[in-house]
């Protein structure tokens, strides 16, 4: 992009910041939300239209969600395992990618491409930033100054089709007391769920017996629910639909993206949230060795490590019959409500 080119696409965000269209013209649609990846007319009018350099095929789209405290340190997935969460705003961080019929959830990037990511204030749409993606299909879009409430949907537009993924922020202040969930095995019903899934992307995952009534349970004391699980975060939009779909409640989604084994990543995040952000671990779910050795890296008590399949007991807490429901009506109901 040529520097005139940078100045006026920066001129056009700055006008846009603060609650407006892209240009204009009124828009063609009143709605609040978007239901991605396919919206339907948008109620705000973009500033191209068209691939620049791509042809359409399936959607396959990642979208990163921002977590840590309320104006202080953040983080998102792509942070590089090695480095430390630092204050200030994360950017919105995805990627935008294509797969062919055949080809389950792979896929290949989209490069070059206008990405502008977008947020409803109540009164107003307003474009928070613009810009391309690289080689890889993979956009970088920091936005100074704007803080979304959390659970609230910022939504990365893919200006060539229209078509939308959904960020989160989920800022929770230092001594917040969390529940750290893994996903496959733990709230789906065995880690090969996700492989038919990959296989067939209308595959939908079979759920653990009362799973996200397990969630719920603590949700509904005050405890927000941080899924970690060591999918690929190129799943991260899959995983999302699947949690929204069966209503298991909001919460920070943190995917695999460095390349690590299951253990030492996962060990990784557990220390970000406990050093970092100040979080406290109340309890943890998982269903894997990986799972309990992590726990046990940052000192999760054993008493409040539940793990459910044939790993469960002696240092760990054992969830039987692949069944939570024993477990809402004991445990869960036993403890306090968050502070």
């Amino acid at each position: 992009m040529t520097n005139l080119a940078l100045v006026r696409n920066s001129l056009a965000i700055a006008a846009c910041i603060g609650g407006c269209s892209s240009n204009s013209e009124e828009p063609i649609s009143d709605a609040i939300t978007l239901a991605c990846p396919v919206p339907g007319e948008l109620p705000f009018h973009l500033m191209s239209h068209g691939f620049q350099s791509s042809t359409s095929s399936d959607l396959v789209v990642e979208a990163s969600d921002i977590f840590g405290n309320p104006g202080g340190v953040q983080a998102n997935v792509y942070l590089d395992d090695a480095a430390t969460p630092a204050s200030g705003a994360a950017d919105y961080q995805g990627a935008k990618a294509r797969t062919a019929p055949d080809q389950g959830l792979f896929s290949h990037g989209l490069a070059g491409e206008n990405v502008s990511v977008w947020f409803y204030d109540g009164t107003a749409w307003n474009m928070l930033a613009r810009g391309e993606t690289d080689e890889n299909g993979a956009y970088d879009l920091p936005t100074p100054g704007f803080v979304a409430p959390n659970a609230e949907p910022v939504y990365s537009i893919l200006e060539a089709d229209e078509s939308c993924a959904i960020h989160y922020n989920y800022l929770m202040p230092a001594g917040s007391k969390v529940i750290v969930v893994d996903i496959d095995g733990t709230l789906t019903t065995a880690d090969s769920e996700l492989i038919m899934q990959v296989s067939d992307e209308s595959y939908v995952p079979k759920m653990m017996t009362a799973a996200n009534t397990m969630a719920q349970a603590w949700a509904t004391k005050g405890y927000p629910i941080v899924y970690l699980t060591a999918r690929p975060h190129v799943f991260d939009v899959e995983t999302r639909a699947w949690l929204d779909m069966l209503e298991f409640p909001k919460g920070p989604l943190i995917t695999e993206l460095g390349g690590e084994t299951a253990d030492a990543y996962k060990t990784i995040w557990l220390q970000r949230m406990i050093t970092d952000f100040g979080w406290t671990i109340f309890a943890a779910y998982g269903n894997a060795t990986t799972d309990i050795t992590a726990y046990a890296n940052v000192a999760v008590p054993g008493d409040h490590t539940f793990i459910i399949g044939g790993l469960g007991g002696g240092s760990t807490v054992a969830i039987p019959n692949s069944d939570y429901t024993d477990h809402i009506a004991t445990f869960i109901a036993a403890q306090p409500n968050a502070n």
